[in-house]
């Protein structure tokens, strides 16, 4: 009779565990290729993806326990993390330190949004404007910057005059977009007039389109800024309370139900600016494409689908080492700003800057392009 009793309760722990190692399993791969629904049809897809990295530690968790209780109901969160391996990879790559070849040439470029030069916790040491003084101290070859108002000095943002003399010194090209994007640019730069019309609502996107001349290739390069999240102060201050796990049940489902709606509601406008941006590469892009800036969008999302399209790559999957976030802020913490490229460009290295002025992370990759 105990050992009947005994092998009950074995079976009963077993089923629990396995259906728990199930439900992660399921989480893991539904929320992986959520970014593959167009957000146009069923806009909720977007808010799953973004679910991504949690269902990913947990059936990372649920099977680093489960293999070592009951290891064959560690199967269906095995089978999920199979499943689920590319996005994985394209989440959290791994890869080992790459060099150019002998008749390869490289030069680095940066993807910056720079919040309009303003520092979000008002810091100014030494009374200069830190994003600037990073800028100038990374010297990439090429320099893209999001939400760019201006490149002049301000006292209010301790923008100085020699620190723009600088800029200009160190950066014989500089353009300003229509709206919020900048290029410096120590190779030639011509802009490429879009036509775009900025549509001056709410976290609205807006892009601009450089060709820089580098050894003798012409490579267009859009700088762009997708639609935001659009999410106000009290907005931002339910996200705060939630994740610090302030409020009472009731009070916690209504802000959660409120967030979710409001990211939900510009998902597809992300999707219409982004065939925006389609028409302009295929109409000025070439063969030689660089698309970089925020996305406000993960990876894996439509957007960037869409842009596989176009036979764009993503740099950060094919040179990255481990995940990387790029929004610091607000415990927001997703890689939303991404640099693609195609064409005769090799990416050989990115990486993400670690100052925190701005409340995103800059990033700077390095290319390779044959010499002749």
């Amino acid at each position: 009779m105990k050992k009947n009793s005994k092998s009950i309760w074995h079976k009963l722990v077993t089923i629990l565990i396995a259906t728990v190692n199930t439900l992660a399993a399921i989480g893991l791969v539904v929320s992986a290729y959520a970014g593959a629904v167009n957000p146009l049809h069923h806009d909720l897809a977007s808010v799953v993806a973004m679910t991504f990295p949690f269902w990913l530690i947990g059936a990372l968790l649920c099977f680093a326990v489960t293999v070592f209780i009951r290891w064959k109901a560690a199967l269906p969160s095995l089978a999920g993390i199979a499943v689920a391996m590319p996005m994985i990879l394209d989440f959290s790559p791994f890869h080992l330190p790459k060099s150019a070849g002998d008749d390869m040439t490289t030069f680095t470029l940066m993807s910056y949004n720079v919040l309009g030069f303003k520092d979000q916790d008002d810091n100014y040491p030494g009374d200069v404007n830190p994003t600037i003084s990073y800028i100038l101290s990374r010297d990439a070859d090429i320099v893209c910057l999001q939400e760019v108002s201006s490149l002049n000095p301000s006292s209010a943002f301790h923008i100085t005059p020699a620190q723009i003399d600088s800029l200009h010194k160190q950066y014989p090209y500089v353009f300003l977009g229509s709206v919020g994007e900048a290029i410096l640019s120590k190779f030639p730069v011509e802009p490429v007039n879009l036509d775009y019309k900025y549509a001056d609502t709410s976290g609205a996107a807006d892009m601009a389109a450089f060709r820089v001349t580098v050894k003798g290739r012409k490579i267009t390069i859009f700088d762009i800024h997708l639609q935001s999240f659009s999410l106000v102060y009290s907005d931002r201050e339910m996200y705060m309370k939630l994740t610090k796990l302030e409020g009472g049940k009731q009070q916690s489902k209504r802000m959660l139900k409120h967030l979710i709606n409001k990211i939900r509601s510009v998902a597809p406008q992300r999707i219409l600016d982004t065939r925006q941006l389609i028409s302009y590469i295929r109409k000025y892009g070439g063969p030689d494409v660089i698309v970089c800036g925020d996305f406000n969008d993960i990876p894996g999302c439509y957007s960037l689908r869409m842009l596989a399209g176009e036979k764009l790559k993503e740099v950060y999957p094919r040179v990255g080492f481990g995940p990387m976030i790029t929004y610091n802020s607000e415990r927001f913490y997703f890689r939303i700003d991404h640099i693609l490229y195609r064409g005769c460009l090799e990416p050989i290295d990115m990486s993400r800057g670690k100052i925190k002025s701005s409340d995103h992370y800059p990033l700077v990759a390095t290319f390779a392009i044959p010499d002749n």
